[in-house]
């Protein structure tokens, strides 16, 4: 008996290391709500903004990459491991995807979408915006297959993904990060990312509560409901990076 009560505790105390105390918490309910039924769950995210800066990340290093915007109609796009982001009334051809790929391979290591306008939750009834003023863009997924994690396949691929937003004069890109994936958040914030706000979520069946700082700061809704909208706004200060 004492060995089945204490097995969890070494997951325990990782989890309150690498999350803080709150949200292995959060994790925990969410995790027991969910053997309970499907659709009961909590969930937390924290709202990012990360600067378009005027420098190559990596000067030397991540040049055995191919990295490519790929076009509607390309066929790389049929083998990304995750669906194209659900785009809200707007032109699919806005959204512009970036692949990262072995020379000479047909399946790209890892891709990060970019999105102006705003964009329609996929997991959560939510829908996120970019402001009007300074011009941003919101990043809506990124991915690195698992074989090329800890290398430099991610901050290539915002190599290029900055080139290419300072050309078209973007200021931030603005994105949503699982406060369960502290892997993601490092490496935003290695990239300069910032905190500016956060989401939290209770899923009861069909209906959602929506929990914020910002504007509506609550909102309930229903499956049938207009999803609540937030803009993200990037601090008012740039901070060198």
């Amino acid at each position: 008996m004492q060995r089945m009560t204490a097995a969890p505790l070494p997951r325990l105390v990782a989890h309150c290391r690498e999350l803080g105390v709150g949200n292995a918490a959060l994790l925990a309910i969410n995790r027991l709500l969910r053997r309970l039924h499907p659709h009961l769950g909590v969930a937390r995210y924290y709202l990012m903004a990360q600067p378009v800066v005027d420098r190559p990340w990596l000067p030397r290093r991540g040049h055995g990459l191919e990295i490519r915007i790929l076009r509607p109609g390309d066929p790389a796009l049929a083998t990304l491991p995750r669906p194209a982001p659900r785009l809200e009334r707007q032109p699919r051809g806005e959204a512009v995807c970036f692949g990262a790929f072995r020379p000479g391979a047909a399946q790209p290591l890892g891709h990060l979408w970019l999105l102006p306008g705003r964009h329609r939750e996929e997991e959560h009834r939510c829908l996120l915006r970019a402001p009007p003023s300074p011009r941003c863009i919101l990043d809506v997924d990124v991915y690195v297959a698992p074989e090329a994690r800890g290398g430099f396949v991610f901050a290539h691929l915002w190599d290029t993904a900055n080139a290419w937003l300072r050309e078209h004069g973007v200021q931030w890109t603005l994105s949503r990060i699982s406060a369960f994936n502290p892997g993601s958040l490092r490496a935003h914030q290695r990239l300069g990312a910032r905190r500016v706000g956060s989401l939290f979520f209770v899923q009861a069946g069909t209906l959602e509560i929506l929990l914020t700082g910002r504007r509506p700061f609550v909102a309930i809704s229903r499956s049938r409901s207009k999803a609540p909208e937030i803009t993200i706004h990037p601090p008012r200060h740039r901070c060198s990076v």
